[in-house]
């Protein structure tokens, strides 16, 4: 049975089709935060596991030993990573009758990875099932998409999120500016409305507080990486749980040691790509701020602004665009792995003073 997908019926009644007819292998495709890899473990937990409630449970917190989770670090996925996703599929189940490999960001894999990977999405054994997920399906080999089941998950409206996120809890008005700011992505807006939102204030703040001296650009600086950190905190006390219900888990369950070892393993990996992604997603987020201020500050007055929290920044058309112009180039330096903080500093340094320097 696939639980609960916010407003994706269409893709939850195409996954309980999958999951009552299974297939080899499933292309997921979706704007990223739009459900996308939920319905990914939805589908792997009921291919290993229909209608068991504690299976399920582990596979959508990603530690059920027949449910392997493969999303490497680097930008792009090469052939060294796809041999050990090979080498998974080929081990046999633990718990149950199947396994399921599930690669997120299926787009990052190079041509000779996806190739070399191209014979397990075709012919896996019996017992497995490869699930690919990605945002950008046409990134993918034509031979590798003709080989999978596809189901399409739709971004969400603004309405569907706002709605969303009270229901978890949040306040309307918070509520209201994470499902504007989100891009019709759930988990973005769900970021947004929680660890992220101090992140994208700050931010925010810091290019509204410039005015072209260096302690405006120092101060900024501090206030993002505190808020950086802050954010990265929650992360880890959330991570330190998870790995107090794992070793509760495997001492109830009693799996022998090589199990208890691979699981452990398992987690320890996630957990480090939860701490890169979240660090590189905060910044892009930050980022992501700073240009729809100024694409706000370009629009005017009388259009609906992206950041209903605040007025529009008071500056003309050429220094928008040379704003977002140092927005762009700050987030094409991420492909050469750049020191944040400086990154962060120069940033700032880049962007147009919004008031007057005090007068000395």
């Amino acid at each position: 049975m696939i639980g609960e997908l916010t407003g994706q019926a269409r893709a939850a009644a195409l996954l309980e089709q999958a999951a009552a007819r299974p297939v080899h292998s499933y292309l997921l495709t979706g704007p990223r935060g739009s459900g996308v890899e939920q319905a990914a473990r939805e589908l792997a937990a009921a291919l290993v596991a229909p209608d068991d409630e504690r299976a399920h449970d582990l596979v959508t917190r990603g530690v059920h030993p027949d449910v392997v989770e493969f999303d490497p670090p680097e930008t792009q996925i090469r052939v060294e990573a796809v041999r050990a996703i090979i080498d998974e599929a080929h081990k046999s189940p633990i718990e149950g009758e199947r396994k399921v490999v599930l690669l997120l960001d299926a787009d990052r894999l190079n041509d000779a990875a996806a190739n070399k990977l191209l014979k397990t999405i075709e012919e896996p054994p019996t017992r497995t099932h490869v699930i690919l997920v990605t945002d950008t399906p046409d990134a993918l080999l034509d031979t590798v998409r003709s080989r999978c089941a596809r189901i399409d998950l739709d971004p969400l409206s603004e309405d569907t999120i706002r709605g969303a996120l009270e229901a978890d809890g949040t306040a309307a008005a918070p509520a209201a500016l994470a499902a504007r700011l989100g891009g019709g992505q759930l988990d973005r807006a769900r970021e947004l409305a929680g660890r992220l939102g101090p992140v994208r204030a700050a931010f925010v703040t810091a290019a509204a507080n410039l005015n072209g001296t260096g302690r405006a650009v120092a101060d900024g600086t501090e206030a993002i990486q505190s808020a950086q950190k802050d954010a990265l905190t929650d992360l880890e006390e959330q991570q330190g749980e998870e790995a107090v219900a794992l070793e509760r888990a495997l001492a109830d369950a009693g799996y022998p040691d090589r199990v208890a070892r691979a699981r452990r393993r398992q987690l320890e990996d996630r957990h480090k790509r939860q701490h890169r992604r979240a660090r590189i997603d905060g910044l892009l987020e930050g980022i992501t701020a700073l240009e729809s201020l100024y694409r706000d500050a370009l629009a005017g007055t009388g259009a609906p602004p992206r950041n209903i929290d605040r007025d529009p920044l008071p500056l003309d058309a050429k220094a928008c665009v040379a704003a977002l112009d140092a927005c762009r180039a700050a987030r094409a330096a991420f492909e050469f792995n750049p020191n944040e903080g400086l990154l962060v500093e120069h940033l700032l340094f880049e962007l147009p003073p919004v008031t007057a320097a005090p007068d000395r």
